[in-house]
């Protein structure tokens, strides 16, 4: 598995990533020019000292007072920053020498006198065009490990203001991107567990967000259309999968599951079944033809379900046969008067290519309150049609 991390996270890291660099970079250029500064400093100040030294110490020279020297060196090397002060002769031995220190290589000094003051200044010592010998200084950098010591206490206290300023930054910044992706993130949660693909990504004042939410936002147009689309072919495969496509009635199998419900819920002691067949359907076919029988099954279809109620349900059982559930029957009565409406609807003629065709059918009642399945029920109803063919009145119920 991927190993994943948090944005709060790579900002962290990016913090102290630009953190390090920021310090190293500033310490580096900081240490160089200051460095550059002070070496040349140090060098114009001991040079200057240097001579200044030379003149007064010339006189002591001359006449050889060694003792006049030592005092005059031993004065110099505590009073200026001087870590040894040589007076050699015309010869180059030396005269006399004064030492303030002996620096060890682990100390920081040692480095410094190394960096600034490898090489001595040295000056001549002459009286009336006479050369009498040489002045030979090395420098001390004492002074400036206190100013390299304050350098890295101001650079650290500069890493710790600019740390405070980035954490600071860093943690706007998150709260504010979090501020600004928490309702895309909101969003997208609502769309994936209400599938509601009409919801849309709103705009963020991050015109980066809003490219992204402008993607999610046509992406979010193409499902919702495409979505609509397949529920659409969804309702018209099931309407077509449930329904007759001749007379655009519920169809056999549409007429089993809404009988097996009504079984199932113990709803069938209000109701009727009527099994409806034509009874001269063959001839009409054999004399006018099938377009014409077809014109007969859809008149049929039309005038039995303007004369049911509202809330009965008709369906093409098959070839000429229809089923009717009627519902809120309460006396065998109300059902004999339904079915004499029904096939009064069928005395005038229908019109099919300028000829007058004549229809009638028969009804096979069976109540529901006296059958425990819909497979009796539908069986008693088929045999009480049979039943009504050959009685005048062409229905029977029963009983």
């Amino acid at each position: 598995m991927k190993t994943t991390t948090s944005l709060h996270n790579v900002f962290k890291k990016s913090q102290l990533a630009i953190l390090g660099l920021t310090f190293l970079l500033c310490s580096i250029i900081f240490v160089l020019v200051a460095s550059f500064t002070l070496s040349t400093y140090a060098k114009r100040s001991l040079t200057v000292l240097t001579k200044a030294l030379s003149e007064r110490i010339q006189p002591a020279v001359v006449f050889n007072d060694k003792a006049a020297i030592d005092k005059i060196l031993n004065n110099f090397i505590n009073e200026y920053p001087i870590r040894s002060i040589t007076v050699a002769d015309q010869t180059g031995n030396p005269i006399t020498e004064s030492i303030q220190y002996q620096s060890s290589p682990l100390q920081l000094e040692f480095i410094l006198d190394n960096l600034y003051f490898s090489k001595p200044i040295e000056v001549k010592i002459e009286h009336n065009n006479q050369y009498f010998g040489k002045l030979i200084v090395y420098g001390n950098s004492s002074s400036h490990v206190e100013f390299f010591k304050k350098i890295i206490f101001s650079l650290c206290i500069g890493f710790l203001f600019i740390f405070i300023i980035l954490h600071w930054s860093v943690n706007s910044i998150y709260k504010y991107l979090m501020h600004s992706i928490n309702p895309i993130v909101q969003t997208a949660k609502t769309i994936s567990s209400n599938k509601n693909y009409a919801l849309r990504f709103s705009d963020s004042n991050i015109s980066e967000l809003n490219e992204i939410n402008s993607v999610f936002n046509e992406l979010l147009t193409k499902i919702q259309a495409s979505n609509q689309q397949l529920q659409n072919e969804n309702q018209q495969l099931s309407y077509r999968a449930n329904h007759d496509e001749l007379t655009q009635l519920p169809n056999r199998n549409y007429f089993y599951e809404k009988l097996i419900y009504i079984f199932k819920h113990n709803l069938n002691q209000n109701i009727a079944l009527l099994f409806i067949d034509n009874n001269n359907f063959k001839e009409i076919n054999d004399k006018y033809g099938h377009l014409a029988g077809d014109a007969v099954l859809k008149e049929m279809a039309f005038r039995l379900k303007s004369n049911l109620r509202q809330n009965d349900f008709i369906a093409r059982f098959g070839g000429d046969e229809f089923a009717v559930l009627v519902n809120d029957i309460t006396h065998k009565e109300n059902v004999i008067t339904i079915c004499e409406n029904l096939l009064d609807s069928c005395k005038k003629p229908i019109i099919h290519a300028n000829q007058e065709i004549y229809f009638s059918f028969s009804i096979g009642i069976a109540l529901g309150c006296y059958f425990n399945s819909p497979e009796t029920l539908i069986i008693e109803a088929d045999s009480s049609m049979y039943k009504a063919k050959i009685l005048p009145e062409h229905w029977f119920i029963a009983s």
